[in-house]
């Protein structure tokens, strides 16, 4: 080993439980949580699960087992609605400690996430603003609108219209 060691800085919303497991909560979707003890990757919704939900989580653990991080035949659901888990491949040289490993890749695949969560947000943002605030040819003031008496082609009271029977 050289002693020069370049300095590696990974910006996450991380936090250390009190097993000592990490919690990453930078995706809008889910919560990535490494336990380096049990050699395990989680993946939790954040709120419902979902078609988008199952799909991150999908791209996760593609982009991790690509990496040679977690084995392609130990992804599954886990035991919590919702979570997928992978086992951790054991390392071929020790000294490089698992939780750094995790951390840059989980930062990696984030940054890749990062436009589309980006878009999904102003998207977001447009469309609610389309709805409570429209342009002017796409809104009408109180009263311009004339009142009708029969509106649509259902009648208001339905009645029978035919003389005779169902029959």
């Amino acid at each position: 080993m050289s002693d020069n060691k370049e300095l590696l800085q990974v910006h996450l919303k991380i936090r250390r439980g009190l097993d000592g497991r990490l919690m990453i909560t930078d995706h809008d979707h889910i919560d990535i949580v490494l336990l380096p003890e049990k050699n395990k990757v989680m993946s939790f919704a954040k709120l419902d699960y979902s078609d988008i939900v199952y799909e991150t989580q999908d791209r996760l653990f593609s982009f991790l087992v690509d990496k040679g991080i977690c084995a392609p035949e130990s992804v599954q659901g886990g035991n919590v609605y919702g979570s997928i888990e992978a086992k951790i491949v054991p390392l071929k040289q020790p000294e490089i400690p698992i939780e750094h490993l995790l951390t840059i890749n989980i930062q990696k695949w984030l940054q890749k996430e990062m436009p589309a969560l980006q878009m999904d947000k102003e998207y977001s943002e447009k469309f609610t603003d389309y709805l409570t605030e429209p342009d002017a040819e796409d809104s009408t003031e109180l009263g311009e609108v004339p009142q009708e008496e029969d509106k649509g082609t259902i009648p208001k009271y339905a009645s029978r219209r035919y003389i005779g029977g169902w029959w």
